[in-house]
């Protein structure tokens, strides 16, 4: 089967629609927990965040290296 740009338009139509249908409740508690870690000072806006970038730099290193078993 060769898809067509109409085919995957169709599926994203059909997936749009069946999202609008699906709902999530999200309880006090869960709110409160996303509420205090939004509220970390290393979450605010302006906070250094340069470490994403060497742990990320870190991690594609140490598995540059890797060799199978």
């Amino acid at each position: 089967m060769n898809p067509t740009l109409e085919d995957g338009l169709r599926a994203l139509r059909e997936a749009s629609e069946q999202a609008a249908s699906i709902r999530i409740e999200l309880d006090d508690r869960y709110l409160r927990a996303i509420a205090l870690a939004e509220a970390l000072p290393e979450n605010q806006s302006g906070a250094d965040k340069t470490w994403v970038w060497r742990m990320d730099r870190a991690f594609r290193e140490h598995y540059k290296r890797a060799k199978p078993l």
